[in-house]
């Protein structure tokens, strides 16, 4: 294949792509590098690939060089790309070598702006904390999808009054998916586990589908013992994991 047209592929990437001398000296680099580090190739030319990294990062983006030099393997480290004017932009560092006679001749960096993708996950964080703080028994928390946080033990009158809280936000916010959180149920006994199961059930029967999260391994095992099987209802480890399915679910898309 022509080395022009792969070159130009190369800087067609969004993604920065660059090679370097297991010495640390630049080879190569597409369009993208000095367009995003303000840094021009004269510039480059003259630095190392760590120079390129926030100080914090630069021991991980060494540690991972010395990865793929020792052991001649891929390498993957998260790291701030710290660029001339001093604006940091994270990114997911692939690092691979390149050995054409099974000797290290140089390694390639490959880097993805992930800045988005934290941000969001940072976004989510957040709307989980204040969903867990929040008194209101049952909340909409999205266009379409609402959530209860069950506390201590559910016994029948708490069931009773969850169920009837669910069902009429569901009728009245028209949502589609029903969070429950048990993050702060300590123990399950068969009472509860039944009153969770009644409380899915009618759910479902008006055609919303309902997310349980914050289950734990302990109460994973309880329900197991039980024999409580929950194949036909999404589960979820954390309340943020549940909110991730809910609203991808829902359209909202998380890189």
């Amino acid at each position: 294949m022509d080395d022009d047209l792969i070159a130009t592929g190369l800087d067609e990437l969004e993604d920065i792509f660059y090679i370097f001398t297991p010495e640390g000296d630049f080879v190569e680099w597409n369009e993208q590098l000095p367009a995003v580090s303000g840094y021009a190739g004269e510039e480059l030319d003259s630095m190392e690939p760590t120079e390129l990294f926030s100080g914090g990062d630069q021991d991980a983006i060494e540690d991972a060089v010395d990865t793929v030099i020792d052991r001649g393997i891929r390498t993957a480290v998260q790291a701030n790309l710290e660029t001339k004017g001093g604006r940091e932009i994270a990114y997911e560092l692939s690092m691979s070598p390149l050995e054409p006679d099974d000797e290290l001749e140089a390694i390639v960096g490959i880097g993805r702006d992930i800045t988005d993708r934290l941000e969001q996950e940072r976004r989510l964080q957040d709307m989980a904390q204040e969903i867990q703080e929040l008194s209101m028994p049952v909340v909409e928390i999205w266009d379409g999808v609402i959530l209860t946080t069950v506390v201590g033990s559910l016994d029948t009158q708490k069931a009773e009054l969850l169920t009837e809280d669910l069902l009429d936000q569901i009728v009245s916010t028209e949502a589609a998916i029903a969070l429950i959180d048990i993050t702060e149920v300590a123990a399950l006994d068969t009472a509860t586990a039944q009153h969770l199961i009644d409380t899915i059930n009618a759910v479902n029967l008006l055609g919303a589908n309902v997310v349980i999260t914050g289950i734990s391994p302990e109460i994973a095992q309880t329900l197991v013992q039980l024999g409580v099987r929950l194949d036909d209802v999404e589960t979820q480890s954390s309340l943020m994991e549940g909110l991730r399915v809910a609203l991808a679910w829902q359209g909202v898309e998380f890189e």
